[in-house]
């Protein structure tokens, strides 16, 4: 059975494949937290996994794809906010989903020590983008546009100034510092996208999708009602994916440890 055929076959498939090596990428980050989420394992297979992991998470190809990844889930952001014709629910969804996963992972580092709190991570910016792409809509579709890009280009280039890329971690938070890790100039976490200039890039992904997508249809007429198989249905639920991949991942890696001990 065929796709809706207001899919838009491109956009399901590049989301779908940015979240999936996104969840390659965070395995990688679980492997060198192994030794210490299950320090009572009798195995010392445990370390080379985490050897493994390090060999990953600190390559300078890593670095690389991670930066492309993430950009390209942040202007799918942005045009999924060009598409849609309800704002309001959209940011409570993707608002919520933020909480959501603050509370868990703080409730989690302050029961099981596992370092894994996200204070402003991946969906805490798209909420921030989906919000100013709503207010970038209030101006119009032409203008409405060409204010999203003007303040993106303007967003990023302060993140660039800021040089949030070199942004010092922080070891203990206080709410004194929201707003400097919000804003890029501290590092803390362990899924830290600050605004600038992450909002920036949802911002320049909304001038694309109203500037590309006008008619809200695939760039590619012959891929319209197809189906994917792989990338594709990840893409279609790429919130539900994002909030619950990392306890399926931890899940996979307990059985494994698991049954190392064997």
């Amino acid at each position: 059975m065929s796709l809706r055929k207001d899919r838009i076959f491109e956009l399901d498939f590049l989301r779908g494949l940015a979240l999936t090596m996104m969840c390659l990428d965070h395995f990688a980050y679980d492997l060198v937290y192994a030794p210490l989420w299950f320090s009572d394992a009798n195995t010392t297979a445990i370390y080379t996994m985490k050897e493994i992991g390090e060999s990953i998470v600190f390559s300078d190809w890593r670095f690389a794809l991670h930066y492309i990844f993430a950009t390209l889930f942040f202007l799918l952001a942005g045009i999924g906010s060009a598409l849609t014709k309800h704002h309001g629910k959209r940011i409570l969804q993707i608002g919520s989903a933020a909480l959501i996963i603050t509370f868990a992972t703080v409730v989690l580092d302050l029961l099981f020590r596992m370092k894994s709190t996200i204070l402003f991570g991946v969906l805490s910016v798209m909420a921030v983008g989906a919000v100013l792409c709503w207010i970038a809509s209030l101006f119009g579709e032409k203008r409405g546009k060409w204010i999203a890009l003007g303040v993106g280009v303007l967003f990023v280039v302060i993140g660039f100034c800021l040089r949030w890329y070199e942004a010092p971690t922080l070891k203990y938070f206080g709410w004194e510092d929201f707003f400097s890790v919000a804003f890029g100039t501290l590092r803390y976490g362990a899924d830290w996208f600050p605004i600038f200039p992450c909002a920036g890039v949802i911002l320049i992904g909304y001038f694309l999708g109203k500037t590309l997508y006008q008619n809200k249809q695939s760039l590619f007429p012959a891929l319209r009602g197809k189906k994917d198989y792989v990338f594709g249905p990840i893409g279609r639920k790429s919130l539900w994916i994002y909030l619950f991949h990392q306890p399926v991942l931890y899940g996979i890696l307990w059985v494994v440890v698991r049954c190392l001990e064997k």
